[in-house]
């Protein structure tokens, strides 16, 4: 990737954030390689050779896509760390319930984590410190929740917080086909909140959980 400009003054900051709201939308509706520089500078209302002087080139773009994609998750994860022991009864729907209602707030997260997937993983999570994960927490309260007997100490905290962030993210980048494939509007509020307490109690055992 090119040198890139970090646009440090006030307006420079303003023209960046512009950009990257703009190429988001477009990296999320067309993928990576649909995407285009031109047509971003266009609806960001600017040169296209100052994309390339901030973000060097496309894939520099993409980079501080991801980058800053990654972080809302983060954000979305750090609230976790709200959580004591009086939540580890109710652990997983609670993470659940949080990760549902992120992806109906960023519906275009999960495209720009695919495309990340499909470049290897290779941006990595900008500045990830190993260890120093709102996980730990969680972990820690799982933990105690298996010492309680609310969850069995044949699941690794892994597989339960693969599980729950998966089902999130399958829910909602497959929504259409699976739809479809059902013959079930998974878009409905009505079918999707029978459908999260159904699955609720089939991992958690709980007849009253529910998904908000």
């Amino acid at each position: 990737m090119a040198e890139i400009n970090n646009g440090a003054s006030p307006k420079g900051r303003a023209t960046r954030s512009r950009i990257f709201e703009v190429a988001t939308k477009e990296f999320a509706m067309k993928g990576y390689a649909g995407a285009r520089i031109d047509v971003i500078a266009r609806e960001a209302k600017i040169n296209k050779q100052r994309i390339y002087a901030y973000f060097g080139d496309k894939e520099g773009l993409f980079v501080e896509v991801w980058k800053r994609t990654s972080e809302l998750i983060y954000e979305k994860t750090q609230e976790f760390l709200d959580l004591g022991e009086k939540d580890v009864p109710d652990l997983g729907r609670i993470i659940l319930n949080g990760y549902m209602a992120f992806h109906e707030r960023h519906p275009e997260f999960w495209r720009i984590f695919v495309m990340e997937n499909l470049f290897g993983g290779k941006h990595g999570r900008p500045g990830h410190v190993p260890g120093d994960s709102p996980y730990t927490h969680l972990r820690e309260l799982y933990s105690s929740g298996q010492n309680d007997g609310f969850y069995s100490k044949e699941v690794s905290f892994e597989s339960f917080i693969f599980v729950i962030t998966g089902i999130s993210f399958f829910y909602t980048s497959n929504m259409n086909t699976m739809s479809d494939t059902l013959d079930t509007n998974l878009s409905d509020p009505m079918v999707k909140a029978k459908m999260m307490k159904e699955i609720c109690f089939m991992m958690f055992n709980k007849p009253e959980c529910h998904v908000d």
